[in-house]
């Protein structure tokens, strides 16, 4: 019995290992929880992030965790991202949740919840410092209702790897 648990967590541990080698280089990863799952136009979300390497370049992924009965097959976002010396680049950015038939794009948690990762920028950042991205929900609803969580997640583009 033993040695049966031994060898499967043995090969699970390998299997996480493989799966981290050709998996994405995350530099960094973060969550925010919105509350009542109802996301005001009035209160973005904001997160800071340090950079060290100037000669990096970086990709940007919105993550967004919605509830299966979201009302739209879109999602609409204004984003604004602000250097430590204080330049600000905005913009806006649609994003597809759902194919045509429906189908919700992501993956599913449990049934209930999708998560989508979703690229938007490929920069290179060229002041080292604190960064600040912030996301206002941009739909035409004021009280946009099911966003569970909103994410942001940078990683080092890696041109052998594409």
């Amino acid at each position: 019995m033993i040695k049966n648990r031994t060898i499967f967590f043995a090969l699970v541990s390998m299997l996480v290992l493989l799966q981290a080698c050709k998996g994405e280089d995350v530099y960094f990863q973060k969550f925010e929880t919105i509350a009542d799952s109802t996301w005001d136009k009035d209160e973005p979300v904001s997160f800071d992030f340090e950079i060290l390497d100037t000669n990096e370049i970086y990709d940007f992924f919105l993550n967004l965790r919605i509830g299966n009965d979201y009302g739209y097959s879109n999602y609409f976002s204004f984003w604004e991202l602000k250097s430590p010396d204080g330049r600000i680049k905005t913009d806006t950015s649609e994003f597809i949740l759902a194919k045509p038939s429906g189908q919700w794009l992501g993956n599913t948690a449990s049934g209930t919840v999708i998560e989508n990762n979703m690229f938007f920028l490929r920069k290179k950042l060229p002041t080292k410092g604190t960064y600040t991205f912030t996301f206002t929900q941009g739909m035409r609803e004021s009280k946009l209702a099911n966003i569970k969580d909103v994410g942001l997640k940078i990683t080092r583009y890696n041109e052998q790897k594409k």
